[in-house]
């Protein structure tokens, strides 16, 4: 019985490897050519937040996933995004919506030139919180910074190549 118990604990622990703070993936895309760079923070099974950046690319993409499902009300919608580092509003963009996986609601915004080097900086250097206000949901994402020296030096990395190809 406690061998059974154990195993049991043992498989669930990897399961919350990447739960509640900043993880980041780096793949060569051979289709672009580049460095692809996904970002990510994973609230709970159906919320989140991932920043994507490929170096043969301009800028970089930032998606919102609040958890909730798509409604149809929210086509065509154009939310203001707002970004926040360590209790600092940065800057606000105008946004899209759309759906992820099993059909839940996204609000993804586009972030070129000096709003994604600033974007990067502010990210990189973040200490207790990044927070994001998607435009869609009642709150914002409120999330902590564990991570984010690693996964924000991989973006930056990745916004300083677009520049020195471009």
């Amino acid at each position: 019985m406690f061998l059974a118990c154990l195993l049991c604990g043992v498989s669930a622990i990897p399961a919350h490897a990447d739960f509640r703070s900043w993880s980041v993936e780096k793949e060569d895309d051979p289709f672009s050519g580049g460095d692809s760079v996904a970002v990510s923070f994973t609230s709970s099974l159906r919320s989140g937040v991932i920043v994507t950046c490929n170096s043969a690319e301009a800028g970089l993409k930032v998606r919102a996933i609040p958890g909730f499902v798509f409604d149809e009300r929210l086509q065509g919608f154009k939310p203001t995004v707002k970004f926040a580092f360590d209790g600092k509003l940065l800057f606000t963009a105008e946004g899209e919506t759309g759906a992820v996986g099993d059909n839940l609601a996204a609000s993804e915004t586009k972030l070129t030139g000096d709003q994604a080097q600033q974007f990067v900086e502010a990210f990189a250097a973040a200490k207790k919180q990044i927070a994001i206000d998607d435009g869609i949901s009642d709150k914002p994402h409120l999330l902590n910074a564990r991570g984010s020296t690693t996964s924000g030096a991989a973006i930056v990395a990745c916004i300083k190549k677009q520049s020195a190809t471009q």
